[in-house]
């Protein structure tokens, strides 16, 4: 569908606290360009204590919502049972007021039957807001692995591949089984949300996408697509999707 006639959805894009200046926000511009460019209309929504006991209504004025990488969950958030048992390795650059209003944004939008687009860390949100749970560190758990989930290139640059389920939305949407990803991560799925499936898995057998198969489009990525030229037929899938919602 052609992005400059066709209706432009909106899609909410979450934000986060700056680490030196927490009364600040950000989103960066890759997310915004990457939905503009499939024909959407980008949106940065607040976080917060405050945002969140208003998130149904805000997800009300939203096509669409996609949650964006960052931090890791803290352990406190999201019903407090984030994190598998047996490993004590340390979480970091965690944001209590982004955890609360992300698992309130992300259960709305879930509701009110919208699609929804997880990037790296937004990937493990929608896991643990279903009652999924994180490795706090892949390497301490799996100190033998060879891929480089916390690659020290470019973002733009692709550091390992990733195979895809044929059966699944992701393998269709991309059209094929195998791809070149980057990756900028050290935590990642250990058990997945009841209401989800993995669909793609690193060399190591890292889950690398989630799919929500009761929903239209409510799919988790750990990589970040935004930086990839080869990604955009994504972000175009997950617009059209915001499209569809009346």
């Amino acid at each position: 569908m052609d992005g400059t006639t066709a209706r432009r959805p909106l899609i909410g894009i979450c934000s986060w606290p700056l680490d030196d200046k927490p009364d600040l926000s950000c989103v960066n511009t890759h997310y915004l360009r990457a939905i503009q460019k499939a024909g959407g209309i980008p949106v940065a929504l607040p976080f917060g204590f405050e945002s969140a006991a208003i998130a149904p209504e805000i997800m009300e004025h939203v096509d669409g919502l996609l949650l964006t990488g960052g931090g890791d969950v803290s352990e406190e958030g999201f019903g407090g049972n984030n994190y598998d048992e047996g490993c004590v390795a340390r979480i970091k650059l965690m944001s209590a007021d982004r955890d609360v209003f992300e698992w309130a944004a992300v259960r709305a939008i879930w509701n009110q039957n919208k699609p929804c687009l997880g990037i790296c860390r937004g990937m493990q949100v929608m896991n643990v807001s279903f009652g999924g749970t994180l490795l706090r560190d892949i390497e301490t758990r799996q100190p033998s692995t060879t891929v480089k989930h916390e690659q020290k290139e470019p973002m733009n640059t692709p550091s390992h591949c990733v195979r895809i389920e044929a059966a699944s939305w992701l393998a269709q949407i991309l059209g094929g089984l195998e791809f070149e990803v980057n990756s900028m991560h050290h935590q990642a799925i250990a058990v997945p949300a009841n209401k989800s499936r993995i669909v793609a898995w690193a060399p190591d057998g890292v889950p690398e996408a989630i799919e929500f198969s009761e929903k239209h489009f409510f799919i988790g990525v750990q990589w970040h697509p935004e930086r990839l030229e080869s990604m955009t037929q994504l972000f175009e899938a997950f617009v059209d999707a915001a499209r569809t919602v009346e």
